[in-house]
């Protein structure tokens, strides 16, 4: 991997994962999205008469919530060069662009995207859905994901909320529970040894009072 595939991977990795919270669709995916449709950020659609950067990873057109960028190319039709203007859709961070990619995958043509055990079958159902044209989308994504390591960004909790930790505080001080490890597992099933062990240190407290 050279140094400015790594940096653009760092770049991005952070949106992609904050995204994922919301979407639950795999960092790797849409990270591999990204690399591959602008060729490791090189290819972000740029205002051709101002220069302005859309931050536009995933080839949107439309108005976004910077606007838009505006895109002259030149196409062929009828055996003719002609020009053809484009309207992509601007941001104003790359976490905007991720945010706006997965709300348009949330769509219920897509349910299968979300819903995908591994990375390799959300990549399949993208192409099964008609996301891309190329046959061989779903293969190119799954070769970056593996060749880049990109599934060790597929490991997202979401931060504890304050009220939540609070209690475990509370908890703690009041000998409920007796490592200050259970603060990081707030989030996580309790498993039944855990509940009874609750259990019975209230049970103990109440007979020590009485």
């Amino acid at each position: 991997m050279s140094t400015r595939q790594q940096a653009f991977i760092e770049q991005i990795a952070g949106p992609a994962r904050q995204s994922s919270l919301q979407s639950g669709i795999f960092p790797s995916v849409t990270i591999a999205q990204a690399i591959l449709e602008t060729g490791w950020g090189e290819n972000v659609p740029v205002d051709q008469a101002t220069g302005r950067y859309s931050y536009n990873l995933f080839g949107i057109k439309g108005s976004g919530p910077a606007g838009s960028v505006t895109i002259v190319s030149k196409e062929v039709e009828n055996g003719r060069t002609v020009d053809r203007t484009s309207q992509f859709k601007a941001y104003s961070s790359f976490q905007q662009s991720f945010d706006d990619h997965a709300q348009f995958l949330l769509q219920p043509n897509y349910r299968q995207v979300v819903t995908a055990n591994t990375p390799e079958a959300a990549a399949q159902a993208l192409q099964s859905a008609g996301y891309a044209t190329d046959p061989q989308y779903a293969e190119k994504l799954s070769r970056l994901i593996n060749a880049y390591n990109l599934k060790q960004y597929d490991n997202v909790t979401a931060p504890i909320p304050p009220w939540k930790t609070e209690l475990g505080k509370r908890a703690l001080a009041e000998g409920l529970i007796t490592s200050p490890e259970w603060l990081g597992k707030l989030d996580e099933p309790m498993p039944v040894w855990a509940v009874l062990a609750v259990a019975l240190r209230l049970l103990d407290k109440q007979r020590g009072k009485s």
